[in-house]
């Protein structure tokens, strides 16, 4: 987040906070900033309900949807979480941390949840919250004045129409795509932390019963670790996260050799036996 002040411009609009990117934490802190009486810009540059990964919420995250005013609607799209299953190939039992016998007693369960529809309604909120709320619009530059006391934002909305805004302070929350990290050209890959991952969703997989039928499961196997996510709708996320030198092995489509890796882990073989791809992998 970088600081400026107030900056007007005949050709721009003016906020107090412009924000780049649409996900849970660009529309999280637009809703909480707008909230507080800010002026708040968020742009987004898909339309949602978009696709997304990374379904697995933590009990954290519970005060926070308390807050933005989201606990009812999350709890209807959500599976309820109440601990975590480790699998190893190299112990004979797996182990299952329940949430519940944390320190925190007052966070005993968190959610699986279908990042489009919980995406979507994070971004409706903030713009009930007051935040205007612009998507299929692309940040395309941001300039600093030299003395940092503003922002100029040019994006570009997907019909080619070019909009600019002035803004005391810019978020970049546009995730992966590192907006200002690349502008700054201070982004840096860790070198131990450079893994990739395959996924996609399946029907059919066996879950666990009562419940633990929502917990998560990880799975080890010799080259990374699975992810099972059990989502409401009956649908299963799967994903295998893996080291470079297993990914540069791939000498057939992406889907092919998902599911060849998936069968080098027996115990997460078993449980997608009678399973079926519903998605993209």
């Amino acid at each position: 987040m970088i600081p400026a002040s107030q900056g007007n411009s005949a050709e721009a609009d003016n906020c107090d906070v412009l924000v780049i990117g649409g996900g849970p934490a660009g529309s999280t802190v637009s809703a909480l900033l707008a909230g507080r009486g800010y002026r708040v810009t968020l742009l987004e540059k898909a339309h949602h309900p978009r696709f997304h990964i990374g379904e697995s919420l933590l009990p954290a995250n519970l005060p926070l949807l308390e807050q933005l005013g989201v606990a009812e609607e999350v709890r209807r799209i959500g599976m309820m979480k109440w601990g975590a299953e480790f699998v190893s190939p190299w112990h004979e039992q797996a182990s299952t941390f329940q949430f519940g016998d944390a320190w925190d007693k007052s966070m005993p369960y968190a959610y699986q949840v279908r990042r489009s529809a919980f995406d979507e309604i994070l971004i409706r909120n903030a713009a009930r919250k007051g935040a205007r709320v612009i998507e299929g619009c692309r940040v395309r530059e941001v300039d600093f004045d030299a003395d940092g006391s503003a922002a100029s934002v040019r994006a570009e909305h997907e019909d080619g129409r070019a909009a600019q805004w002035r803004a005391r302070f810019v978020i970049d929350a546009s995730g992966r795509d590192t907006f200002l990290g690349n502008t700054f050209k201070a982004k840096h890959r860790h070198p131990k932390h450079n893994s990739a991952a395959m996924y996609a969703h399946f029907s059919g997989a066996k879950r666990h019963c009562g419940q633990d039928e929502g917990n998560i499961s990880i799975f080890w196997f010799e080259h990374g670790w699975f992810w099972f996510i059990p989502l409401a709708d009956g649908v299963t996320s799967i994903g295998a996260v893996t080291w470079p030198y297993y990914m540069k092995r791939r000498n057939k489509p992406v889907r092919e050799f998902f599911l060849d890796t998936i069968a080098t882990c027996p115990a997460l073989a078993e449980r997608l036996s009678d399973a079926q791809v519903v998605s993209e992998v």
